[in-house]
């Protein structure tokens, strides 16, 4: 049996470079290979990065999908089935709107793969496909261990990408985690997630988890665990972690030099509305930030824009208090209502939805306001957003931050990593901006080999 894995894009923009910062390892992709059977040839094509030869025999195609590739993941679907070749598709969006997801495919994974893998790709050598396949039972994270040489002919970001946990136990109301992992939060054995780092030989990693921290006990264990490592690492967390000084000395004991903050917002009212008020009290941002660069630790924080209380003057506000907090890195993004989540349900129900199906919708372009907000026309705030990056990645600001020596210039290599990423998200700016969803590349053959067993 040959099956075929497809990474889409969110589409392109004209024939320009595909953005840079996008092009990490999908490690989705490499889960699903570990789980397929020895007696399957496996083959793998990156849509970010390549086109796919849609003329290659293969008997299935397993397409990954999350709301901004979904246009194009139909789009690569239909042409498969064309040929006559069975198309399966999973990830976060087919589990939010499977009823759409499967007018698209032949059959779909709802929830994570492990469970169902092997019995899917059963039915599919015996052709009797079931149009669902549907995890049900505890959850086990135990025993992963992604096929990574999928990825050794790819030129993707010099980072290397490592599960945790799954979830988060936190409650935001625009995030499609949650919505997809009910605020459920689920680990890998600690010995495990440590023993594959090292297996990997490499320095360098991201944690992907969405947020690391959101149980405290769990995080130390793993912290204790990759200490003896030598490596360094990233990772995402929640900023009520800068009042527990042994966790964040934890961190940084175990190789941790940064961590994404979703900030979201300086207006409180703003806050409790997204379903965020422990990044209120105790304690104001500008003391979380003292504290995590006490550590010595960079903080990329994040800002989200297009609640009721968000004016002009605030996304202001918010450009310069990053750039006097010299973070990191930085992002301004406009709300993005994610189907299956709290945030799309209520402006649905408010009639403030301007593009219901957004991400089916041939003319949505990346940074495009699809709702209407409380305060701000909708061209205004995504021109306040685009306005807001080009501020923050201006070349006077990358340099004024630079010099916070403590967190983001404290060693060479780190001041070399801030210099290449901060001055990469300024020349990614106007590649994302109006990118059109589902548009791929030009199509020629170009056939890979199947990965080795």
């Amino acid at each position: 049996m040959r099956l075929t894995l497809i990474y889409p894009s969110v589409g392109r923009n004209g024939d320009r470079p595909y953005v840079r910062a996008w092009q990490m390892q999908p490690l989705s992709m490499a889960l699903l290979a570990s789980l397929t059977p020895d007696d399957v040839e496996v083959r793998f094509y990156d849509d970010r990065m390549e086109t796919i030869p849609f003329d290659e025999p293969t008997d299935l195609v397993a397409i990954s999908v999350e709301t901004f590739t979904a246009l194009r993941a139909y789009r690569i679907a239909r042409q498969f089935r064309a040929r006559g070749v069975p198309v399966v598709m999973g990830g976060y969006h087919v589990t939010l709107v499977p009823e759409e997801a499967q007018a698209e495919a032949d059959a779909i994974v709802v929830g994570d793969a492990e469970p169902v893998w092997r019995e899917l790709l059963e039915d599919a050598r015996c052709g009797r496909l079931r149009p669902v396949y549907q995890a049900n039972g505890p959850k086990s994270l135990s025993g992963l261990r992604p096929r990574r040489p999928l990825f050794d002919r790819y030129n993707y970001q010099n980072i290397t990408l490592v599960e945790f946990a799954r979830g988060c136990n936190f409650t935001c109301d625009f995030c499609s985690i949650t919505a997809f992992h009910r605020a459920s939060h689920h680990h890998r054995p600690v010995a495990e997630v440590a023993e594959e780092m090292a297996a990997t030989g490499s320095r360098r990693f991201f944690i992907v988890d969405d947020n690391i921290v959101s149980q405290p006990a769990r995080a130390r264990d793993l912290c204790r665990a990759l200490a003896p490592l030598g490596i360094n690492w990233v990772g995402q967390a929640s900023i009520h972690i800068a009042r527990d000084d042994e966790l964040l000395a934890l961190l940084v004991e175990s190789g941790c030099r940064g961590v994404l903050i979703g900030m979201e917002s300086l207006d409180p009212a703003n806050l409790r509305d997204m379903g965020k008020s422990w990044n209120l009290a105790p304690g104001s941002y500008e003391e979380s930030l003292r504290r995590f660069r006490e550590h010595g630790l960079a903080v990329y924080g994040t800002f989200v824009f297009g609640y009721d209380n968000d004016t002009r003057g605030l996304i202001e506000d918010s450009v310069a208090f990053a750039r006097e907090q010299k973070l990191f890195l930085a992002a301004f993004n406009h709300l993005i209502p994610f189907p299956g989540t709290p945030l799309y349900r209520r402006l649905e129900e408010q009639g403030r939805l301007l593009k219901p199906r957004w991400w089916l919708d041939p003319s949505s372009r990346v940074g495009e306001v699809v709702f209407r907000p409380r305060q701000l026309e909708p061209d205004e705030l995504e021109a306040l957003c685009l306005d807001a990056r080009r501020k923050f990645y201006a070349w006077g600001s990358i340099f004024e931050r630079l010099r916070d020596r403590r967190a983001n210039a404290s060693t060479l290599l780190l001041a070399g990593v801030y210099l290449g990423l901060n001055i990469g998200a300024h020349f990614d700016i106007d590649l994302r901006q109006g990118m059109s969803l589902g548009a791929g590349l030009p199509e020629r053959v170009e056939a890979h080999e199947p990965l080795p067993v």
